[in-house]
């Protein structure tokens, strides 16, 4: 496990969503994580962060009146997502205090129910053996103790429960460079520490769940930053854009440098995109 070389705590990571939740609605929308693209894919981020979410759902078919935990769930998009296509009734969690405000304000699904709440998910007060499955969509490597993470995953689940995740992961031993660059993604990106695929493997092993399933998906994933560089260049015409970016500049320098410094990342292999499946052992 590579850690940040700053302490970051769960309060870090709602303040940084926080600070950026106007910038990230702006430069991306409600839908707050990569998409997939095949190479002739349109550049749709709405299409891109779709096709992630159906891939992760595969394992878990969720159907009318199953519950469901949406761990890390931003603006609320996939819980409503989830609902609607299912019927299901999806709890999300966030961190962030204006994703949640914002989450709350979207109108009822269709089909289905969502409720959102504002806590950490590391002290949460949800019911043990409360939802036939869960997912989380890149809020494993925000999570300061990552043990705990799959611990409450377990408590949470019911015996057979699936989860579906998907998160940055790093190569077992990075070099020096690597690990500089890496590090400099964890404390512009409120990442405490990033694992590899076979550190999450043992720390849910550990707390009684299989890994039923993963791929890499770094080649599918990687165009997320391209398209949010391309969507950068777009809007810094907008007075309200370069407005809401010097603000961020003052507050948090060289916070610009994280767009190059992720596609580097991908494209040198030193960081991978990463989905698993989960089953709680009965």
């Amino acid at each position: 496990m590579l850690p940040s070389p700053k302490s970051i705590t769960s309060r870090d990571v709602g303040t940084h969503y926080d600070q950026l939740d106007e910038l990230y609605r702006t430069l991306w929308g409600e839908a707050l994580h990569h998409g997939l693209w095949e190479k002739r894919d349109d550049r749709s981020v709405k299409a891109g962060t779709e096709r992630l979410l159906s891939l992760l759902l595969t394992a878990l078919r969720p159907k009318p009146h199953s519950r469901i935990i949406d761990i890390g769930c931003g603006y609320g998009t996939d819980a409503i997502r989830i609902a609607e296509q299912s019927g299901a009734s999806v709890t999300g969690i966030t961190i962030s205090h204006c994703q949640a405000t914002r989450a709350r304000r979207n109108p009822a699904p269709g089909r289905g129910v969502v409720e959102i709440q504002h806590g950490d998910w590391l002290e949460n007060d949800l019911p043990d053996q409360g939802f036939d499955s869960a997912i989380a969509i890149e809020s494993l490597s925000h999570m300061p103790d990552k043990q705990s993470f799959f611990r409450e995953l377990h408590r949470v689940l019911i015996p057979g429960g699936q989860a579906a995740l998907s998160c940055w992961s790093i190569v077992p031993d990075p070099s020096p460079l690597e690990s500089r660059l890496l590090r400099y993604l964890c404390l512009k990106g409120a990442l405490p520490s990033l694992g590899s695929l076979m550190d999450y493997r043992i720390l849910a092993e550990t707390a009684g769940l299989s890994m039923t399933a993963h791929r890499d998906l770094t080649e599918l994933a990687e165009s997320t930053w391209s398209i949010m560089a391309q969507r950068v260049l777009r809007h810094l015409p907008s007075l309200r854009f370069l407005t809401i970016s010097l603000s961020l500049a003052l507050r948090r320098p060289l916070l610009g440098l994280t767009i190059p410094a992720m596609i580097l990342a991908y494209r040198t292999g030193a960081l991978r995109y990463t989905v698993f499946w989960l089953e709680k052992r009965s």
